[in-house]
């Protein structure tokens, strides 16, 4: 029996958002790789114009295109324009914006400021993307109407910390817990648009991953978190190019819940509750 291909992005428009490092850096340049169209949105100027660069070297057919675009994820006004804007809706959009280098410590550590700047770059610059490019996508046109096209995909990065409470991640970890809980309730409500072509939602879960963030957070992240999680002496993580291969295969085979590493698969085995595979 043959491989069925749920994620085949040769010829397609995708957009990255949060797209100019690390992770999101990583699956922009692997989706160039195969064939997608590609479209990276972050804030950063220098860190755009070095990823579309890279993403030039990546081109795999002729009329291919790539591009990155200066765009604030967390301010709603813009992100709406900016996806009101487009000719036409991207095809899969791939939110991996977040972070939590300046807001990692105890919660009686931290500031409040902290906990409310973590959930907005982690969970806001998903959820606003997410729901301008749903809009679009649930608006149908009349070519829509008359020539369906492949399915659409969404795809979230939550992470390991939003399966296990671990202590110094009081400000992150319910962000991650919150893309999750986004996830699970969208997987159901694109259920009911059955008159344009069919929404797929996906979330992946990495764990530690050796990005310029990673070590970043090292330096403020309290001895008991290092212990808990196994990152002491800067180990116990994965490169950001494995966890995006490992990410667009879990997205190749369909699947809605992405586990990059065996640790984080059997966490999420016994904190699935009524989430399918």
């Amino acid at each position: 029996m043959g491989f069925t291909n749920h994620f085949d992005a040769r010829g397609k428009s995708v957009i990255v958002a949060g797209g100019s490092k690390g992770l999101g850096q990583e699956l922009a340049l692997q989706l160039v790789a195969r064939g997608a169209d590609v479209t990276v949105l972050a804030r950063s100027l220098p860190s755009l114009k070095e990823t579309k660069r890279l993403m030039e070297q990546h081109l795999l057919v002729p009329g291919q295109t790539v591009d990155c675009q200066s765009l604030d994820l967390t301010d709603k006004a813009a992100v709406v324009e900016y996806i009101s804007s487009l000719d036409e809706p991207p095809w899969a959009l791939v939110c991996v914006a977040g972070g939590t280098a300046e807001e990692i410590g105890f919660l009686a550590d931290i500031s409040p400021d902290a906990i409310s700047s973590c959930m907005t770059k982690n969970y806001v610059s998903s959820a606003y993307i997410a729901q301008a490019v749903l809009k679009r996508w649930v608006t149908p046109t009349s070519e829509q109407k008359s020539n369906r096209v492949d399915s659409r995909h969404l795809v979230f990065t939550a992470s390991t910390a939003a399966l296990v409470s671990v202590p110094g991640y009081a400000a992150y970890a319910p962000t991650k817990a919150a893309i999750r809980s986004l996830a699970d309730i969208l997987r159901q409500e694109v259920l009911m648009y059955q008159s344009v072509p069919p929404i797929k939602v996906h979330c992946s879960f990495p764990g530690t991953i050796y990005t310029e963030s990673f070590f970043q957070e090292q330096q403020a992240k309290p001895h008991l978190c290092k212990q808990i999680e196994g990152t002491l002496d800067d180990k116990g993580g994965m490169t950001a190019k494995e966890v995006a291969r490992l990410t667009l295969q879990g997205l190749d085979r369909g699947q809605f819940f992405i586990t990059p590493d065996f640790q984080t698969r059997l966490l999420l085995n016994n904190m699935r509750g009524p989430s399918p595979q």
